[in-house]
């Protein structure tokens, strides 16, 4: 009766962790993010081997099978929970092989150009309605230069402040700050 019991509750919570999986993602918690750029860029990726879907993973195979086992079969205790045991951890290395080729290569690593989102730039080269021009701003001491197009197809001038929509392909889509600014 306690092997169905450990087996089911085992099932349960690897189910829990399944849950908090899908509600909170793969990565795993992190300090607030770095205000340097260079820094946020070389963040750690989550782990592969250790974290919620992999534990889940492992938790939901060895509760289902070892359940099955004890409630089907008069095989003995041990040998029940060995190939639960091995079971579960093929279950979580086709996991961790999942995730590690599908999900964790895009997960919790932001690009420099999702972080230079909303920056203020400079119009070093006038952008004109249907053109490219270009913009510059500094950040953490680092001067950038982008090529730019104009998110409302606006002339905008040299000199004029803007606003970073998008970069795109090596090109930031602006808008004037005048503009941003009406609508705050």
């Amino acid at each position: 009766m306690t092997a169905k019991v450990f087996f089911l509750a085992t099932f349960v919570a690897g189910l829990g962790l399944a849950v908090y999986s899908m509600l909170h993602g793969v990565e795993r918690s992190r300090k607030p993010r770095s205000t340097n750029a260079s820094q946020a860029l070389t963040q750690k990726r989550p782990s592969a081997f250790f974290n919620a879907p992999a534990g889940s993973a492992f938790g939901v195979v060895l509760g289902a099978t070892g359940y099955i086992l004890v409630t089907r079969t008069a095989v003995g205790l041990w040998t029940i929970f060995t190939i639960a045991l091995v079971i579960a951890a093929a279950a979580t290395a086709g996991m961790i092989v999942l995730m590690s080729k599908w999900a964790l290569p895009y997960s919790g690593v932001e690009s420099f150009d999702e972080l230079i989102q909303g920056q203020l730039a400079r119009v070093t080269r006038p952008i004109s309605a249907l053109g490219t021009g270009e913009i510059s701003f500094d950040t953490d001491g680092v001067h950038h230069t982008f090529a730019a197009q104009s998110i409302t197809g606006a002339e905008i001038p040299t000199d004029a402040e803007v606003v970073i929509d998008t970069v795109e392909n090596g090109i930031a889509r602006v808008e004037p700050w005048s503009e941003v600014e009406a609508r705050l």
